[in-house]
């Protein structure tokens, strides 16, 4: 990696930390990654060292790197000159489509993170409910802004030595720079602890303005609600007034159309869609019931607006690349790929006698190490053997597999549907040496 040290040396003379985004140093590796090109399932170092992608741009590259539709979308937007900041036909056509997809939407508006698709749901539940507090997960990752940058640390519970006595925990800073008092308007509980959403509810109902949450926890790797949790989040929110808001910036397109709201069989009030739902291009969305979506200026007194929301050539990807996750087959080949690299990495683990553990849902999964049982909850994530999963990460490189670690608890990883059943056999060949590496660095002396 000579030539990718070196540009990671350059960088730091002029960007912070030499990186664009905090998480894009790889914590396994010491320095950030530089790929020169990249296709289908496979990436290209500076180096020219080629690799697996089992992170997949951290989900949006689902269809899979340089995909043929969406970047003959991309060339017709830029042909017609790409203004941005105008409207075309583009975005009622992608609106529809998604209308007609996901199960909460009635109306959407596009804009260009998952930090901006969170920040307003939460403003648009407070305009609608009248109500200022917002209930959160510990552990469960919303984006960048102000109001949800507490109990987060890959693990919430990290912190705490001890598993909680009641069913509120502290919201703890993940940053500095936050104003004082912000969290005076948040409550946080545990995760799949439907007795805390319950109480969280009983004792706070009438100044919650919305629940939000992860439906399907990939931030934590891949944690499922349980059948009892689903139920609370279906049932206790509405029943208090406050609007049920599923942060599906990751789990959109994952597993089905529909999202986790489909495969769940919950329909949320509000929704935020993400990642995948822009084709590789920085496209996020929220949506949701029409009389509250009514309430976004021009018709209403909710702001949300800015010059690149719906930007030409994004929108035309983002078509794009849904159109290709509502054709024929698509899900079926991302569950047949998924169950062969879980079921496969679960094996090499067991083969190998090396303590890890692998669940995933749809295109992406989760790795654990030394867990005593599978995670349902932030608690059981204490135990992860994070140096341990370091040093898989770095041994994955090293044998031509990229994974991502983004730092705190475990992470989340995936794969796009351009991998065929070939390629995630060369994925596990090569996996297969690295874990044999692994676990002959574990017991030599």
């Amino acid at each position: 990696m000579q030539r990718v040290q070196q540009q990671y040396q350059r960088a730091c003379h002029s960007l912070a930390g030499g990186v664009s985004s905090s998480t894009r140093k790889n914590q396994a590796l010491g320095h950030a990654m530089y790929f020169a090109r990249a296709r289908g399932c496979r990436l290209w170092d500076l180096d020219g060292r080629e690799y697996i992608d089992l992170c997949a741009s951290h989900g949006a590259a689902l269809l899979g790197h340089n995909h043929p539709r969406v970047r003959t979308a991309v060339l017709e937007a830029l042909a017609r000159g790409a203004p941005c900041s105008y409207e075309n036909e583009h975005h009622a056509a992608l609106a529809e489509l998604l209308c007609r997809t996901v199960p909460c939407c009635e109306l959407v508006r596009f804009t260009g993170s998952g930090t901006e698709a969170t920040m307003h749901c939460l403003r648009l539940a407070r305009a609608y409910t009248g109500r200022s507090k917002i209930l959160k997960f510990a552990g469960h990752f919303h984006g960048y802004h102000d109001q949800v940058m507490y109990a987060l640390g890959g693990s919430a519970a990290a912190e705490r030595a001890e598993p909680p006595t009641g069913p509120f925990l502290p919201p703890h800073a993940a940053s500095s720079g936050l104003p004082p008092g912000l969290d005076e308007h948040l409550v946080v509980i545990p995760f799949n602890q439907p007795e805390a959403l319950e109480a969280a509810c009983q004792r706070y109902g009438r100044e919650l303005a919305a629940v939000i949450c992860e439906p399907i926890w990939y931030n934590a790797g891949c944690i499922q609600p349980t059948a009892e949790m689903v139920r609370a989040l279906a049932e206790l929110p509405r029943a208090h007034g406050a609007l049920l808001i599923f942060d599906e910036v990751l789990s959109a397109f994952r597993m089905c159309p529909g999202g986790a709201q489909q495969y769940l069989n919950v329909v949320p009030d509000l929704c935020t869609l993400g990642k995948a739902v822009g084709g590789g291009y920085p496209l996020s969305v929220f949506g949701g019931r029409r009389e509250i979506m009514q309430r976004l200026m021009p018709e209403g007194d909710c702001q949300h607006s800015g010059t690149y929301n719906g930007h030409p050539v994004v929108v035309a990807a983002g078509l794009a690349a849904v159109q290709c996750y509502l054709e024929r087959g698509f899900y079926e080949h991302i569950t047949q790929v998924g169950t062969r690299l879980i079921s496969g990495l679960n094996e090499l683990f067991k083969r190998h006698g090396v303590p890890g553990h692998v669940q995933g849902l749809g295109a992406r999964f989760g790795l654990y190490f030394d867990l005593p049982k599978p995670p349902l909850t932030d608690h059981d994530l204490l135990a992860h053997n994070r140096t341990l999963m370091l040093r898989f990460v770095a041994s994955a490189i090293r044998h031509g597999v990229y994974l991502h670690d983004y730092g705190g608890g475990p992470c989340h990883h995936g794969f796009c549907a351009a991998m065929t059943m070939a390629d995630a056999g060369e994925a596990l060949r090569r996996l297969d040496a690295a874990i044999g590496e692994l676990a002959r660095d574990e017991i030599s002396p």
